[in-house]
């Protein structure tokens, strides 16, 4: 199975082709989900040939993986976005919510095409592309809370760095996943789950 671009977008028309794809396939999971992505849907969507869409991505999980990995950077963004606005006197729990809400930014924005997105990340082997994403907000994670090593006992910052996304990811799941979503209770179930796990 090819799950890498057939050939990497350079000048800006094939960027904006290959951007168009991507939003195309997202706008065609958050309406309608899984079931109705297929490359034909997505050309279409897009407003390109299916040939044109065959050029970048040779299969439906190629361009799956492109979007986890696209989700992947964004949430990693965000991630970023919110370190840099916690005040520096902030206490523990206040920088654990900011980082919580941070990490469930993707369900708020669009929570079908967020749990589509998870379902996919456990189906293909990306494992070393989660894993790239995870060690770089990790060694963010690692250094805020580097600043509370005397609240939060006998846990190793880099080793929460890598349990903390897996233990909000768990519980968001719990609740991301009813129908309505209760992404508040979710966020607010999250943010106990790290504290306990840290103290």
């Amino acid at each position: 199975m090819v799950l890498s671009p057939r050939k990497l977008p350079k000048q800006g028309r094939a960027r904006a082709t290959c951007d168009a794809i991507l939003e195309a396939a997202a706008h065609i999971i958050a309406r309608s989900g899984l079931a109705a992505f297929n490359t034909n849907a997505v050309a279409e969507r897009a407003g390109v040939s299916i040939g044109s869409l065959y050029q970048y991505f040779p299969n439906k999980d190629a361009l799956m993986v492109a979007l986890i990995q696209r989700q992947q950077q964004g949430q990693l963004d965000t991630l970023m976005a919110a370190a840099a606005t916690i005040d520096p006197a902030a206490d523990l729990q206040t920088v654990v919510r900011a980082l919580v809400r941070a990490a469930m930014q993707h369900h708020r924005t669009d929570d079908l095409l967020a749990t589509a997105i998870d379902h996919e990340e456990a189906r293909l082997p990306v494992d070393d592309l989660i894993g790239h994403y995870l060690d770089q907000g990790g060694m963010l994670v690692a250094a805020l809370l580097a600043n509370f090593q005397d609240q939060i006992g006998p846990v190793e910052p880099q080793v929460a760095a890598r349990t903390l996304p897996a233990l909000v990811r768990a519980v968001t799941d719990a609740w991301a996943n009813l129908t309505p979503p209760q992404l508040d209770t979710a966020e607010d179930e999250a943010v106990k789950a790290v504290l306990g796990y840290l103290r």
